[in-house]
């Protein structure tokens, strides 16, 4: 529509109301030449509005233009103009205006305001009402306290200074404890609340309040014992209590244990603390070396947590002969070895039942090529065909057992990957068909459908997610293995292309199998002979073992944890390497499996602490030493479990990155999940919530005799710990309310944790 020309526009308005098109439109060209404090366009205003009325021409004026309105359109000589008598000005425009205002301050519109000298004609319960009034100067106002505070918290509106104003002449009250809580996270509002003296009207979370903004005088004054800030630091939310440990070490005298713990309330005791906040209270006593109240609280934490602690004491050592026996029993053990024996004596059902899950569209010739959980283990990725060279990929909702996307494609893969926020990342599979050519692309998958990556690849032999990231570790043989065999290891993430960290050449490598650590920092490539532990970061490699001579042991899978690689040999070995994976080493090694009849996959299990296969129709928890130091047993296999329903033949597994999910799929659309979640054991808690019910349960382990080494090392040092603490007078269970109790210990309840 071609525009209105000024003169045009005057002549129209002289004919035309301002609701019908014509004069719409005319009073628009009007209104852009006022806008921009054109005197003719301001002179056509002034008879528009003698005119059509006020009204009309500041509802047009309202309305939004996409030319002449100035960015910020109370700067305009407009509404100057069409407010010159305040009597005349809508209502609706004078709670614009407020509202305009009150969003953005405008020295402009502030003008307007103070001259109309009107609050907004809303109803009296909406905010903006009262702001407006406050902001005329009517200190009679009644604020929602939420409101004031809020208000208050704004450093870039003046509004906000007579709303601080307005709070010191509270003093106290709701407004003001709203306020102080949110100061401790604004340096702008904990400078106002430490120059006026504003503090929480409720002495435990003054108490609070005064830490966090590192007041210490008025702390020390409210607070001398500590009592306080301990019923504080329990009322305030978790995600907040690191913060306000950091606060507390900031200050001086404040008994970090009376805090954290609660000490003398049988609510708040050691026991209950988060690891993170056990963790926090070792440092603390560590840094100002109150060793023989480190000391009282180690036979409390769990045994593995007790064994790393001891080894902060350096030369310092208990007073008691039988504490310092106990002291060097502890000092003496190794972590990684009692945290691993405990584990073992988690229990697990002698047979599982699976939750089924249908793939969509599952009919006709049906087989799934790979799978893959999301980072959070809550979705499944998975790829497969129907025919021989046409595919289909996508991701299934576990918790609702529901389809998030289902994508048919015109060619398999074979690899798939989940890298988060529903993407998944895909490799083509090499075939004999035409549509070969897919084979060397990788593929991004997911609501928007599947595009490949400007970057082409030869045949993949792993795909990996790597944790804590949208990443992805790419392993590929390029060239041809038998002249120039080599491998290229790739790093990528969603949306870009793969960079390559390095290329690996040699016989030995081949064919390849792929192991990443659990925090995505190390891989470890294992071929025929060779071994290769590859850090992600910087693209070092260390060989880790090579075989002298092929004496035909090339693995069929292997597996790594934070310390320790395994791998499967075709004779049915296990072998076994242990951090640090820096130079070439000899492997524990001893014979597992029948040569053939080896498991389908191994894997590495955080919730069980433990490596596990699947062989047939069963899952096999393994008894892998977790330091060089002990002996690899030949009983491996620690627990047998039946998986009901699995197939026989060799079906596609894939655990979940928590390791309490187990996926099982084949040759149909159904895709059985296991769950892996050990029956914890009261043995892995903290040593201060156990009583002489789990000390009977330790002997009785004992007793067993197909107990394995670390088991029975740990058990035995927890045996220690747990007589150790019965001969002392500490209350233990319900004997908590009626045991003696010194001032320096805790007495103790069942509830062991938060």
């Amino acid at each position: 529509m071609r525009p209105v020309r000024l003169s045009t526009a005057s002549f129209l308005l002289l004919f035309s109301p301002a609701d019908v098109p014509r004069g719409r439109r005319a009073l628009r060209t009007v209104l852009d030449a006022a806008d921009t404090g054109d005197p003719a366009g301001l002179r056509i205003l002034a008879r528009a509005v003698a005119r059509l009325g006020h009204e009309a021409v500041w509802q047009v004026w309202l309305e939004p233009r996409v030319s002449g309105r100035p960015a910020r359109r109370w700067d305009s000589p407009a509404p100057a103009e069409l407010a010159a008598d305040a009597s005349t000005v809508p209502d609706r425009v004078v709670d614009v205006a407020w509202d305009d205002w009150l969003e953005e301050h405008d020295s402009e519109l502030w003008s307007l305001l103070k001259r109309w000298n009107r609050p907004t004609t809303v109803d009296a319960a909406f905010p903006a009402h009262g702001l407006s009034r406050l902001a005329l100067g009517d200190t009679t106002v009644s604020l929602d306290p939420a409101v004031l505070a809020a208000t208050a918290a704004r450093f870039d509106h003046p509004l906000g200074e007579q709303a601080r104003d307005r709070l010191l002449a509270l003093g106290v009250g709701e407004a003001v404890d709203l306020y102080c809580a949110a100061s401790v996270d604004s340096p702008d509002m904990r400078e106002f609340c430490v120059t006026h003296g504003l503090a929480p009207s409720d002495e435990v979370m003054r108490a609070v309040f005064f830490v966090r903004t590192a007041q210490q005088d008025q702390y020390e004054a409210l607070d001398p014992d500590g009592a306080l800030l301990a019923l504080g630091y329990r009322s305030v939310p978790k995600k907040d209590r690191a913060a306000l440990r950091a606060a507390m070490a900031d200050l001086n005298g404040i008994d970090t244990l009376r805090v954290l713990a609660g000490q003398g309330s049988d609510e708040h005791h050691f026991v209950s603390l988060t690891k993170k906040e056990r963790t926090y209270l070792v440092g603390q006593l560590t840094d100002r070396g109150d060793w023989a109240r480190l000391w009282r609280l180690v036979p409390l934490m769990p045994l593995a947590e007790a064994v790393g602690t001891v080894r902060r004491f350096g030369a310092w050592r208990p007073a008691a002969a039988d504490a310092r026996e106990l002291f060097e029993k502890l000092r003496a053990a190794d972590p990684l070895v009692v945290d691993d024996g405990l584990s073992a004596v988690a229990v697990m059902p002698s047979r599982i039942e699976p939750v089924s899950l249908t793939l969509p569209d599952g009919f006709g010739a049906f087989a799934v090529h790979d799978l893959d959980f999301s980072p959070d283990g809550q979705q499944l990725a998975y790829a497969g065909s129907r025919q021989s060279d046409r595919g289909f990929a996508g991701v299934m909702d576990l918790r609702r057992r529901s389809s998030l996307f289902h994508r048919s494609l015109e060619f398999r893969l074979s690899h798939v990957a989940h890298l988060g926020q529903e993407t998944i990342v895909g490799a083509g599979a090499h075939t004999h068909s035409v549509s070969n050519a897919f084979a060397k692309k990788i593929f991004l998958i997911d609501h928007l459908g599947a595009r490949p990556l400007p970057f082409e690849i030869g045949q993949v032999s792993a795909l990996e997610r790597l944790a804590g990231k949208r990443a992805f570790l790419l392993v590929a043989q390029q060239g041809k293995a038998a002249s120039d065999p080599r491998l290229e290891v790739f790093l990528g993430a969603a949306d870009d292309s793969p960079a390559q960290l390095l290329t690996l050449r040699g016989r030995n490598l081949f064919p390849p199998r792929t192991a990443v650590s659990p925090d995505g920092r190390l891989a470890v490539l294992t071929g025929k002979r060779d071994v290769l532990a590859t850090d992600l970061g910087d693209g070092t490699v260390h060989r880790i073992h090579r075989d002298p001579v092929d004496e035909g042991l090339n693995q069929s899978h292997t597996a790594l944890s934070s310390s320790t690689l395994v791998r499967i040999a075709r004779s049915g070995a296990l072998q076994v390497w242990h951090a640090p994976f820096t130079s070439t080493r000899k492997p524990l090694t001893t014979p597992v499996w029948p040569e053939g009849d080896l498991p389908t996959a191994i894997a590495w299990s955080p919730a069980l602490h433990r490596f596990v296969t699947v062989r047939d129709t069963y899952l096999e928890i393994l008894d892998v030493p977790p330091t060089r130091r002990l002996p690899l047993s030949g009983e491996v296999i620690h627990q047998l479990i039946e998986l009901v329903h699995a197939r026989r033949e060799r079906p596609l597994v894939r655990l979940s990155p928590q390791g309490d999910v187990l996926a099982v799929a084949g040759d149909s659309p159904v895709v059985h999940l296991y769950d892996l979640s050990p029956q914890n054991s009261a043995l892995t808690r903290p040593m201060g919530s156990m009583n002489a019910e789990d000390l009977a349960e330790v002997r009785r382990l004992r007793r067993q005799q197909d107990l394995g080494p670390t088991a029975r090392r740990a058990l035995a040092l927890l045996s220690a710990c747990l007589k150790h603490r019965f001969r002392h007078d500490i209350g233990i269970g319900d004997a908590a309310r009626t045991a003696l109790v010194a001032d320096h210990e805790i007495a103790l309840g069942r509830d062991g944790t938060e």
